[in-house]
């Protein structure tokens, strides 16, 4: 609908246009228009201005080079002799005119359209006097007429042994270059992203910190735009300025970049803007993109704004369990060592809780990261300051493990010595800025840390890449030497696979894949009095479905490797809206059971207690399933240097790796099958194994908090 009233609107006044002719009205006698040049007489090989002055009668205008919602541009098109190169026309900043619901982008009264024209060097065939012809084309439009307007200019330019200029027309096309729109002012950090049909431009410069917020106008370029939409401002509390565009409803995709024009009254001259944009492919659009969901470019501290947030909810996770321990172990039917055990469990746990949880005042010690760009890194290093870069994503677990790295005061002073400037690129929404920064490294995917020592001016500095997992003592080795961290042998592959198997034996202790196991083995309690045999091929059944849901995994991720050519790490599932949500509502559905809301059992480890009945090895292959499912986001960072060199490694080498991870998860269960005679070791069957239940239920839902997190930070 609103392509239509938009494509009526320039109907219109073109209907009136057509009929104004007749009745004496010329647009010859609203518009006139001439051609010059600044020199006489031109040599080869020189350059020169020519200009096209454009003078609108007024209560007329004409439009922009991109004309707005309605409206044709005003262009030139050049015809000149072989060899002579005239340049595309420069044009100065326009103005909003907004008619009946519709915005333009025009000009009034008498503008000049500059374009650069250089003959080709000694030599070449010119003759003595030069011809240049433009047409220039227009729509001149008042509130209720609009009438084309087209004329033929030409200018003779004799062609000699020197240049001779015309100081006065020299002048004239100076005041009109310095009126022209420039590059930002030095300092300005412009950032952008492109959000469902909303593109959210966040400005930071002094420049405009002081400035009205009602005086900026951006012309965006191109048809891309819904400019019917007129670019909506904000200032945040930081005095980051924010403006936001619409997408056309007849445009398809995202654009990859937005040029146009930033203007203010209070600028001397207006900005010419080019800036490439992040693309943020996940989330409704929003009639106005608030500074908070610029969050691919925004300032990082920023961007962690929301840690707080999941502390504060994790802690009351933990105040409820604390709850919970009290109503179970204060029952007269406990003894009094019992609810003294229990008091004590419940205090440490309520105080754990309210630490974790309780709102603090933001610490100011640490690093004070810089939003990364690629003109702020090499600012920077063109300047010899040393240069820290932490490309990082929320839902990358071992970039959250490595965080706890930079609360070393150690690290922390070796920083400040050295004046290294600390950035963070977050790749959260996998913008395709960061990923061309990532593949220049020979890297597909996050974590990854570079480091540039500080440098004497004009001296090439040389990155220094770190290990996907950070240790203290390799980032302060890094910092204090300049040189890589080398690692003491660690044996190579099989170092890899021990590795890979360690990482996955940890993983039973993660809060998402400890309920599953630890419930799991409790059957072992309920089949102590079986046969071993029977035992151990349940645990072997367990094995293979663990082993053979990492193999599907790991080739659904090489086959979207090789397919889609996309740089897929592990875990790349958690880049999904989708898959996080069913996650979440799926380890929450479990969690309510585990607490009793509702019952669905133990069976829903076994996948069904159909399948638990009807085979208890069908269950143990699809607990191993499930396992699998619900351990993948909660990837060990003992996994990282695993995981990383598998996914750079041949399929074969990879699949060993994956496989080691897998047997790793399911030794726990595989022992104790294997050797059913420890399963008398464990505590026998009674009313603890429904208090076990429970308490499994406060990892889950820690765990889902975790989940809505990431989740906030995609969409």
């Amino acid at each position: 609908m609103k392509f239509k009233l938009s494509l009526l609107g320039l109907i219109i006044p073109f209907l009136f246009g057509l009929v104004q002719p007749i009745s004496g009205q010329d647009p010859d006698e609203l518009v006139s228009a001439r051609l010059f040049s600044d020199a006489s007489e031109i040599k080869p090989g020189d350059s020169i201005w020519i200009g096209v002055e454009i003078d609108v009668e007024e209560g007329w205008h004409v439009y922009w080079k991109t004309a707005g919602d309605t409206g044709f541009p005003t262009e030139v098109e050049w015809t000149a002799d072989d060899g002579v190169q005239i340049a595309p026309a420069l044009y100065p900043a326009p103005y909003f005119y907004e008619y009946q619901g519709s915005a333009s982008y025009a000009y009034k009264g008498k503008i000049l359209l500059l374009s650069q024209l250089t003959l080709p060097a000694e030599g070449s065939s010119l003759p003595s006097n030069l011809t240049i012809q433009g047409e220039l084309s227009a729509l001149v439009c008042n509130e209720s007429n609009c009438l084309p307007y087209k004329k033929e200019l030409n200018l003779e330019l004799p062609v000699g042994e020197k240049t001779e200029l015309v100081p006065s027309l020299v002048q004239e096309i100076s005041e009109s270059l310095n009126s022209l729109p420039i590059p930002p002012s030095e300092g300005t950090r412009i950032s952008g992203i492109a959000k469902g049909d909303t593109i959210g431009i966040e400005v930071q410069s002094p420049d405009v910190e002081k400035l009205a917020v009602e005086g900026f106008d951006f012309f965006a370029e191109g048809d891309f735009f819904d400019h019917a939409f007129r670019p909506k401002f904000e200032k945040t509390d930081d005095g980051l300025l924010v403006a936001t565009l619409k997408k056309s409803d007849s445009s398809d995709g995202v654009s990859e970049s937005v040029g146009g024009v930033l203007a203010h009254p209070d600028f001397e001259r207006a900005w010419s803007i080019n800036l490439q944009i992040e693309q943020a492919i996940y989330g409704k659009a929003s009639e106005t993109l608030k500074s908070s969901s610029l969050s691919v470019t925004q300032d990082p501290e920023a961007s962690e704004s929301g840690l707080p947030f999941l502390w504060t909810l994790l802690g009351m996770v933990l105040v409820a369990f604390a709850v919970w321990i009290y109503g179970k172990t204060n029952q007269p039917v406990n003894s009094s060592a019992q609810r003294t055990r229990g008091k004590a469990l419940t205090l440490a746990f309520l105080g754990a809780g309210v630490w974790l949880g309780f709102p603090k005042e933001q610490n100011e010690a640490g690093l004070s990261w810089q939003n990364w760009s690629p003109e702020r890194q090499e600012s920077l290093l063109a300047e010899g300051t040393g240069v820290y870069v932490d490309y990082t994503a929320k839902w990358c677990q071992s970039c959250q493990f490595n965080k706890r790295i930079y609360e070393s005061e150690e690290v922390i002073a070796q920083f400040e010595k050295l004046g290294i400037v600390p950035m963070r690129a977050d790749w959260t929404k996998r913008g395709p800025t960061i990923l061309e920064s990532l593949e220049s490294y020979g890297r597909k995917g996050v974590p990854l840390n570079v480091y540039y020592p500080p440098t004497e001016q004009g001296e090439d500095p040389q990155p220094i890449l770190f290990s996907e997992v950070l240790t203290e003592n390799s980032v302060l080795t890094v910092l204090k030497t300049g040189k890589p961290y080398r690692a003491s042998e660690s044996g190579g592959f099989p170092s890899i696979l021990g590795f890979a198997f360690l990482g996955g034996l940890i993983l039973n202790l993660m809060p998402c894949v400890f309920p599953v196991l630890g419930l799991k083995i409790m059957s072992f309690v309920k089949q102590a009095g079986e046969e071993k045999s029977k035992i151990s091929r349940h645990g072997f059944i367990f094995t293979t479905g663990v082993v053979l849901s990492f193999w599907a995994l790991v080739g659904v991720l090489f086959a979207l490797r090789e397919t889609l050519g996309e740089d897929l790490g592990w875990g790349f599932q958690l880049q999904e809206p989708a898959f996080v949500f069913i996650l979440a509502a799926f380890l929450l559905i479990f969690a309510m059971s585990l607490s009793g809301v509702f019952e669905i059992g133990l069976s829903m480890i076994g996948v069904g207690s159909k399948l638990s009945q009807k085979s208890g090895y069908v269950g143990s292959f699809f607990s191993g399933v499930l396992a699998t499912v619900v351990a993948t986001p909660c990837m060990a960072p003992f996994l990282g240097v695993a995981v990383g060199a598998a996914l750079t490694m041949d399929v074969l080498p990879a699949f060993a790796i994956f496989t080691s991870v897998a047997i790793g998860l399911s030794f726990p269960y595989l022992v104790l099958s294997v050797f059913p005679g420890w399963i008398s070791k464990l505590p026998k069957p009674g009313a603890w194994m429904d208090t076990f239940k429970q308490a499994m239920a406060f990892p889950l839902y820690a765990t889902v908090v975790w989940l809505l997190w990431t989740l906030a930070s995609l969409i």
